[in-house]
C-alpha cells in the first residue's frame, strides 16, 4: 500500500492543478438540516457541561492524565464527533466534525482575554498563519456585544512528503459575547456562527477565485465555534470548541490525471483542519494574553 501512496503523491505533484477541477463536490441540502439539528442539541448541552467543571468532556479513564496536563500548562484536546451520526450520513456525503480543547492562561483576567478576542484588527498577527484577514462591524455594544465579521482563513496540509494541499476560505458570520454565568460566577462566552463560507479554488490566501457555496472541495461547508472561559484562582481556564460540516470520506472519489487519490488524503485533511485550528486558537490566545500582561504599566505624565 505504501508504494502506491508514494506513486499517487508523485502524480499529484505533477498534475496538482487538477485538484480543484476534479475534486469538487456538492452538498446535499439534507446534510445542512442534519448539521443544524446536531448543533442545536450540542448548544443545549454546553452550559451544563461547562458548569460541571473543567475538562468535563474528557472520558473518565483519561481524566486524571488530562487534568495533570492542564495543570502543567499543556493544551488538552479531543475529537468528540458522533461516530454513529457520521456513519449514518456518510452515504449522503456528509460528516459532522466536532472538536474541543482547553488551556490555562496564567496571571490573566477575563478582561485581558476579552481584549484579545475583540482585537480583530490584530487577528492576522495573533493567529498567524491561520487568519490572514479579519474585518468586523460592531452591531451591539455592552457586555453582550455583537459583531458582523468576515474572516480569511488558510490551512496547509502535506500528505506523505510530496503532496501539499492548500486551502483558503472567506468566512462571513456573526460573533456574539456574553459576559457572565446565569448563576453569577464570573465567566465569558463567545459564539461565532458562520452564515456563508466561500472556498478559494486555488487555495491561496487573498485570491478572489471563490467557488460556488456548497459546490467546492467540501472541506468546510459550515462552522460554529465557541470560546468559554472562567477564573481559576490566579489563572483563566479557556475552552475552544468547533463544529464543522464537511464531505464524507466514505463517499470521496477523486482522480488526479489517471491516478485515484487515496481516501486517506481527504480524511487526514479534514482531521487536520479543525485540530490545527483549535491548537492555534488556544495557544495563540494564551501567548497574546501573556504578552500583554507582561507589558510595563504606562507612566502617568507628571509623575
Amino acid at each position: 500500500m505504501r508504494p502506491f501512496l508514494h506513486i499517487a503523491a508523485l502524480a499529484c505533484g505533477a498534475v496538482g492543478a487538477c485538484w480543484a477541477a476534479r475534486c469538487t463536490t456538492v452538498l446535499d441540502p439534507a446534510m445542512l438540516r442534519e448539521y443544524d439539528s446536531y448543533v442545536a442539541a450540542a448548544e443545549r448541552a454546553m452550559p451544563s457541561r461547562f458548569d460541571s467543571g473543567d475538562l468535563s468532556w474528557v472520558p473518565a479513564r483519561a481524566s486524571r492524565q488530562a487534568a495533570a496536563s492542564l495543570a502543567a500548562g499543556k493544551l488538552v484536546r479531543s475529537n468528540i464527533s458522533d461516530a454513529a451520526l457520521n456513519q449514518r450520513i456518510a452515504g449522503q456525503n456528509g460528516a459532522v466534525i466536532h472538536w474541543i480543547g482547553a488551556i490555562r492562561i496564567p496571571g490573566a483576567s477575563l478582561a485581558d482575554l476579552r481584549s484579545v478576542l475583540e482585537d480583530y484588527g490584530s487577528y492576522d498577527r495573533i493567529y498567524r498563519p491561520l487568519v490572514f484577514a479579519c474585518k468586523t462591524k460592531r452591531t451591539a455594544d455592552g457586555p453582550d456585544a455583537v459583531y458582523d465579521v468576515i474572516i480569511g482563513l488558510r490551512s496547509a496540509f502535506r500528505f506523505v512528503s510530496l503532496f501539499p494541499q492548500h486551502y483558503a476560505f472567506q468566512v462571513t458570520g456573526r460573533i456574539g459575547y456574553s459576559g457572565a454565568d446565569p448563576g453569577g460566577a464570573s465567566a465569558l462566552r463567545v459564539h461565532l456562527g458562520a452564515s456563508e463560507i466561500r472556498e478559494s479554488d486555488s487555495g491561496e490566501p487573498g485570491h478572489s477565485d471563490f467557488l460556488e457555496p456548497y459546490r467546492d472541495h467540501g472541506i468546510m461547508w459550515a462552522l460554529n465555534a465557541y470560546w468559554r472561559a472562567r477564573r481559576r484562582g490566579p489563572d483563566i481556564y479557556l475552552e475552544f470548541e468547533s463544529i464543522t460540516l464537511a464531505r464524507s470520506v466514505q463517499a470521496f472519489a477523486c482522480t488526479l490525471g489517471f491516478i485515484p487519490v487515496p481516501k486517506a488524503v481527504v480524511s487526514a485533511a479534514m482531521e487536520s483542519l479543525p485540530q490545527d485550528t483549535l491548537t492555534v486558537i488556544l495557544e495563540a490566545t494564551r501567548a497574546e494574553c501573556e504578552r500583554r500582561a507582561s507589558r510595563p504599566p504606562r507612566s502617568v505624565s507628571g509623575q
